[in-house]
């Protein structure tokens, strides 16, 4: 408990942690009567929620108009406005206290990792574009890679290639501006003090963050929205329209409306989802640039040393690291979701609405949803369990968040009808079109679908063992920093080879100028 967990493990946490969150709403939905589905956990319409609360709270604390109702307003109440009405999301606030916990069990929070002025502008910048794709894809790389993807969704396949695209082309970017150095899936103390530049960009000696005004605006934004949503979930559960001037903000859709059960299991498959990621830096953008520059590195590594990139980056990179992760919880989802259709009938939910549906926004969107999730430095189930850790760069990246939201909920109405009216896929799952009318055969082509994971994740691990020169049980049971000083001890002592591959010797990555 008291040192980081590999990509593998992690990914195994997170798949556990969607089962506990479909068990809590199976069971919910059967409580009130309605027809149970099977839905991963989702939660960007949640933290637009969260930051709906957030903002009418401010609004009437300070006895300001409502800019989203555009003057219609009813003197003295509140109205829900926009395209969110104030709520809470229990996995987003679970994923916060998941990565806080991971600071206790480590004896070690991040708030010591210094990120540069220009670092915390591009993470803020990322956070207005990923937080807009968001709500132009019908969802954020949670929805799409760690749910839809394994539920064959058609407008998930197509936003994650465009999201492919576009954090390729931020990450080319971004390494040519002296950020590359950054790319770091986790920081821990004892390896960037340990190290050279190349490796320990965020160390800097002698720095304190909490004497940076951006620190405390940064973390007062933070504890400010996660504690209206918490205080209006737990403790003023009456109605938005009941709200009066000068109160807080409260929430219709509370424990009352849920029930305890809900709140209980979707709260606790945020922290175990939240602790696993803190322990690894589990995420799903870089699984997908792990994807693209695995066999570039391998062949030709030395060019992604110059660019600046750690070699603990390049290592976990070449060995699929990441994506081994997410297709692990995709193996343990998709496994209980089958087995579940399979014997109680009850079927993958992501049906029956546009944002299922593909439209061009998922093209838009993914581009904003890929280079939004590079700029971060992590998407957005990585920024609530760093939030936890006490990350600077994603406590501003944060804020950049809730300014991505307000184009959409202003012009709600004109966002719909652009997605409407660009409709390209009515069908919403590859086993409904290739079995329209069969629903054995959707189940069986679905079973079909979670074998070739299975095997795809045996794939993975045999080629990211060749690529690093690693065995499998290195690569599956040691964290990554013990894995890259096994790899550079050993090629060391073997003049730079293991095996057939050849092991990258410690260069100083760029130089990061100073603040």
């Amino acid at each position: 408990m008291s040192k980081q967990w590999p990509f593998f493990w992690a990914g195994i946490t997170f798949g556990i942690a969607q089962v506990i969150y479909m068990i809590g709403l199976w069971v919910s939905k059967v409580q009130a009567g309605k027809t149970p589905t099977l839905k991963p956990i989702t939660v960007t319409t949640d933290l637009g929620k969260m930051f709906r609360g957030l903002e009418v709270s401010f609004y009437n604390l300070f006895n300001l108009p409502d800019f989203e109702l555009y003057g219609k307003a009813i003197d003295g109440i509140a109205s829900t406005g926009g395209a969110f009405i104030p709520g809470v999301g229990w996995p987003i606030v679970g994923m916060m206290i998941g990565g806080w916990l991971v600071t206790r069990a480590e004896k070690e929070s991040r708030i010591w990792a210094h990120y540069p002025a220009r670092v915390l502008f591009v993470s803020f910048l990322g956070g207005v574009l990923f937080s807009y794709g968001t709500r132009l894809a019908g969802g954020c790389t949670l929805n799409h890679l760690l749910g839809g993807i394994p539920l064959l969704n058609i407008h998930s396949f197509v936003t994650a290639g465009m999201m492919a695209i576009g954090g390729a082309g931020a990450f080319w970017v971004m390494s040519r501006t002296g950020i590359a150095p950054f790319f770091k899936h986790q920081e821990t103390l004892s390896y960037a003090k340990g190290n050279d530049s190349g490796e320990a960009a965020t160390y800097k000696a002698g720095y304190n963050g909490t004497r940076r005004p951006i620190f405390w605006l940064a973390l007062l934004f933070s504890v400010a929205m996660f504690g209206v949503a918490v205080y209006g979930g737990l403790f003023n559960p009456e109605s938005l329209q009941h709200l009066k001037k000068g109160e807080l903000v409260s929430f219709s859709k509370s424990i009352d409306a849920k029930g305890w059960f809900y709140v209980v299991t979707t709260l606790l498959a945020g922290i175990v989802g939240g602790f696993g990621m803190a322990k690894s830096g589990f995420g799903t953008e870089c699984s997908l640039v792990a994807m693209e520059v695995a066999q570039p590195m391998t062949n030709n590594d030395s060019k992604f040393a110059k660019m600046g990139v750690p070699r603990i980056t390049r290592t976990l990179m070449r060995g699929y690291l990441p994506l081994i992760g997410i297709v692990a919880s995709w193996v343990v989802m998709l496994g209980f979701i089958v087995f579940v259709w399979a014997l109680f009938d009850v079927g993958p939910a992501f049906s029956g609405a546009l944002k299922y549906q593909t439209t061009v926004g998922n093209l838009i969107g993914g581009l904003l949803l890929g280079s939004g999730a590079v700029m971060l430095i992590g998407c957005e189930i990585r920024s609530y369990m760093r939030i936890g850790m006490g990350y600077l760069n994603t406590w501003v990246g944060f804020m950049g968040f809730a300014l991505g939201y307000l184009p959409f909920t202003l012009f709600y109405d004109a966002h719909k009808a652009f997605l409407k009216s660009t409709l390209l896929i009515e069908t919403y799952k590859w086993y409904e079109y290739i079995s329209p009318n069969s629903i054995v055969g959707q189940k069986i082509i679905l079973g079909l679908w979670w074998l070739a994971l299975v095997g795809l994740l045996i794939f993975l691990v045999r080629l990211g063992a060749r690529n690093t020169g690693a065995t499998t049980g290195s690569l599956l049971h040691k964290n990554t920093e013990d894995l890259e000083i096994d790899l550079e001890t050993s090629g060391k002592k073997q003049g730079g080879r293991i095996g057939d591959v050849t092991v990258p010797q410690p260069v100083p990555g760029a130089a990061v100028p100073a603040e």
